[in-house]
């Protein structure tokens, strides 16, 4: 019997190996609620600013220049004004402010003005608590008609916080004084304030400037409201493949301020109905700068088996564990755009059983025991860029794979852990009217080297081409376009979205290198299109999330199943209380 279905254990092979690590791969872009999320740019000052710039001097009874016998100011001839102290400025743009008050006499209250023009220039570009300041002289001293003015450039006294419980007053602290640079620029403080906003850990942001008593230093005053840390995520879906269950249930916990510092302890948990998959979850991710690099820890084990199909009663099981340490380091990073960079490591191995527990090698590349391994090390760039009509998200990941840890080594041209594959990965999220959101996605995997299955680039499924069976076709190359419309059809009292009629169309294919022993199935192009609801709020309960989705095949492949997924159905349930 196995000799006569010798292309199908093959094709079992990638379903299995592949299936059993498919769901802890976190390295696609899709177009969830949290990634189609953009900014609103026209948002108002959160800064408040309560510096009184009439007083710029502290003491206003000192005169800069001494007074005549009978109390009245001494004008002085003023040739020249020098002006100290500016790293914001050229000596150029200085001297044209105050060009008008050279070459004339001026009172005391004149220089002051004088001086009043360079703060105000300061000011005209958010330069909040930066003055210029005349220097005390007497007349005698002014005899050259050169008056000095010294420029006090602004800083931060004090960074006040006020309202935390548990997270750390440093980790809000330092990413404010990223943006507290001298001189102090309220535009740059406000973009850091605002990235506190839309940071997870916190609800809300609010700050006040106000003055220290120190000429040219300020004390920043941050109001915060902290977010609930800890997060259950319960999810049911079929996402699945048919020949494993189909249908699963998930469940994640995930605290993301474990000790107060921003560290984030998550578990997962998923297994489909069928008992045919268990997927396991365990990361710790710790931040190491303010800039938000963080590293991150993960161990992924999981178990599967044939429950449905023709082959469900031969016991073909696998098993597999992924090992990854990651580091992510954003580079740029504002309310508008984040570049950044990272550099990982994945261990992973798996091994296919027949009889439940007899070592079987399925796939061309495993040892005689079924046994594969593949040590990666992957750098990637992210980049997302918005607007106020929509988000440009880009990544690019380069994947090594190498010899290191027993990692599986074959001979030409049998695939092993030695390759190299880039993947890039493109989305457009676009605002076209109040009701239209249109999402499109691209991915692309190219590789010059036969790939082992847990590499190859995967293609059908409710997550990938709707209208096929999950992991409908799979190969060491691969594109995916996926294009949909979110109508919004009915809002709640607030105005937001609560349910979105979704018309998409999805295409892609994958061809494998020449010569790779892991032949492919007929028929590796694939496209659809159909149309999706999305319901927030679904049923009226609060926080629960329903998708349902309708994809129509465009090419109707020879080995269709009579699967839910088979006829183009997909569902899936999220609450997270």
């Amino acid at each position: 019997m196995l000799k006569n279905h010798s292309f199908k254990f093959q094709y079992l092979s990638l379903l299995i190996y592949v299936i059993s690590i498919l769901i802890i791969s976190a390295n696609k872009v899709q177009a969830n609620d949290e990634k189609v999320r953009f900014n609103n740019l026209n948002q108002e000052p959160l800064i408040e600013s309560e510096i009184n710039h009439s007083s710029l001097y502290g003491d206003k009874n000192k005169d800069i220049i001494t007074q005549t016998e009978n109390n009245q100011p001494q004008s002085i001839f003023v040739r020249e004004i020098k002006v100290l102290g500016s790293t914001v400025f050229s000596n150029n743009q200085l001297q044209q402010t105050v060009q008008s008050f050279t070459n004339q006499e001026l009172t005391p209250e004149e220089i002051r003005k004088a001086a009043d023009a360079i703060t105000q220039l300061y000011l005209n570009e958010n330069y909040l608590n930066s003055r210029a300041i005349p220097v005390t002289q007497t007349a005698e001293n002014t005899k050259n008609g050169i008056v000095e003015i010294q420029i006090i450039e602004g800083s931060l006294a004090e960074i006040q916080i006020i309202g935390t419980r548990k997270l750390s007053q440093n980790y809000i602290r330092n990413r404010i004084q990223l943006g507290a640079s001298v001189p102090l620029n309220a535009i740059k403080l406000e973009k850091k304030l605002r990235l506190l906003r839309v940071d997870p850990l916190i609800d809300n942001v609010e700050a006040s400037l106000r003055p220290s008593g120190n000429i040219g230093q300020s004390i920043l005053v941050v109001r915060v409201k902290e977010a609930k840390s800890f997060q259950v995520d319960l999810s049911a879906d079929n996402y699945l493949h048919p020949s494993i269950g189909a249908e699963k249930l998930g469940i994640q916990l995930a605290e993301k301020n474990l000790t107060g510092i921003g560290d984030e302890l998550a578990l997962a948990y998923y297994r489909s109905v069928t008992g045919g998959a268990n997927i396991f979850d365990f990361s710790y991710q710790i931040p190491v700068n303010a800039m938000d690099g963080k590293v991150k820890i993960r161990f992924a084990p999981s178990n599967s088996e044939i429950t449905s199909g023709e082959f469900k009663d031969l016991g073909i099981k696998a098993e597999s564990e992924l090992y990854e340490i990651n580091y992510r380091q954003p580079l740029v990073r504002t309310p508008r755009e984040e570049l950044a960079l990272s550099l990982g490591f994945i261990h992973q191995n798996g091994q296919t059983f027949l009889n439940f527990d007899q070592p079987f090698p399925f796939a061309v590349g495993t040892d005689p025991d079924g046994v594969s391994r593949t040590s990666v090390i992957q750098f990637a760039q992210d980049y997302v860029k918005r607007d106020s009509q929509g988000a440009w998200s880009l990544r690019s990941q380069l994947n090594f794979g190498v010899g290191l840890l027993d990692a599986t080594i074959n001979n030409e041209p049998t695939p092993d852990s030695r390759f190299f594959s880039w993947l890039g990965q493109i989305q457009r999220v676009q605002k076209l009217n109040e009701d239209h959101l249109l999402i499109l996605q691209a991915d692309l995997q190219l590789t010059p080297d036969s790939l082992l299955p847990s590499q190859q680039f995967i293609i059908g499924g409710g997550q990938s081409i709707r209208g096929y069976r999950q992991n409908a076709r799979s190969g060491d190359n691969g594109f995916r376009i996926a294009i949909e419309d979110r109508i919004t059809v009915h809002r709640n009292v607030a105005g937001l979205p609560v349910i979105q009629v979704i018309p998409f169309t999805n295409i892609g294919t994958v061809w494998n290198k020449s010569g790779n022993p892991n032949t492919l199935q007929d028929q590796t192009f694939l496209a659809s299109a159909g149309l999706g609801l999305l319901w927030y709020q679904a049923l009226g309960i609060d926080n629960l999330t329903m998708r349902l989705d309708y994809g129509i095949p465009f090419v109707e492949l020879d080995d269709k199943g009579n699967n839910a997924q088979d006829e183009g159905f997909y569902f899936s349930l999220r609450y997270q209380p």
